[in-house]
């Protein structure tokens, strides 16, 4: 194993274990209750009908997939993305305003190593974090003999990585050009929670179900995999920001100026003073 990447995985290894385990015992305990209220579960939704069921999520909520679509699948990308932008913002910055990068450059490695190492660790820690949260799944559905739609479960967790990953790199590509993990992390977070709501609300209002592409979240399909009805248009994008992202965050890296603070930078205005 490559000894930088290495050192990567262990500055990494707690972050990764203790969302990933978080994640799988939330997850765990909303599976282990879906015997008791799945069947009570369906007919609140039943009740409300199809708009207002659409705000969560859709399907048939007293099944095991239209339970977990509402219960986990509607907000389990945003969770997963705080890792994302935390650990993507810090991957190359994070160094950088650390004042360590300088001493690493000055070791026998290129520059064009060290960003595809980092970035690199990056992709394979969020990968550790899906795999660690998909087995709070798994057992509790094993035990409760919910087991049917195995291959489902396992497309909507794989979904969860093309997504997360360009969510991670876009979070590195803005903390490179503003210089400043927090204020790149900061307004992709923003964007994030916006695209939330409004993507929510769009199943419940036509015009914005009308600018769905514009939302960031559209582009996690592990929801519509429990469906069936996985849109590869917006895969496909999410794949495609993954290769343009990468590449961007290599190219900066390699062309500027680690001393400078950023190649964007947020205005800074002034404040007056109480006549």
């Amino acid at each position: 194993m490559d000894p930088l990447f290495k050192k990567e995985m262990q500055d990494l290894r707690a972050q990764t274990l203790w969302w990933g385990v978080g994640m799988a015992f939330m997850l765990g305990i909303v599976v282990a209750l879906f015997p008791s209220i799945g069947d009570i579960y369906g007919e609140i939704f039943d009740e409300l009908g199809e708009e207002w069921a659409g705000f969560v999520g859709e399907g048939d909520f007293s099944s095991i997939e239209g339970y977990l679509s509402a219960e986990f699948f509607s907000f389990g990308q945003i969770a997963l993305a705080v890792f994302a932008i935390l650990a993507g913002g810090a991957a190359i910055v994070g160094e950088e305003t650390q004042g360590t990068m300088d001493l690493l450059l000055a070791q026998p490695v290129s520059r064009l190593r060290v960003a595809i190492v980092k970035l690199g660790a990056l992709v394979a820690s969020l990968a550790t974090i899906i795999a660690i949260t998909s087995l709070g799944f798994i057992i509790p559905a094993l035990i409760i003999g919910e087991i049917s739609s195995l291959g489902r479960f396992a497309n909507a967790f794989l979904l969860f990585l093309p997504f997360e990953v360009a969510m991670a790199l876009l979070a590195a590509l803005l903390a490179q050009l503003f210089g400043s993990r927090v204020a790149g992390g900061s307004i992709l977070a923003g964007c994030l929670v916006a695209s939330y709501l409004l993507d929510a609300l769009s199943g419940v209002n036509a015009a914005l179900d009308a600018l769905r592409p514009v939302y960031l979240t559209s582009y996690f399909q592990g929801q519509q995999a429990l469906n069936g009805d996985v849109s590869w248009g917006y895969l496909g994008a999410s794949l495609v920001a993954i290769v343009v992202f990468g590449v961007a965050n290599v190219v900066l890296f390699l062309r500027r100026d680690i001393a400078v603070s950023g190649i964007l930078r947020l205005p800074n205005f002034p404040l007056r003073r109480a006549s």
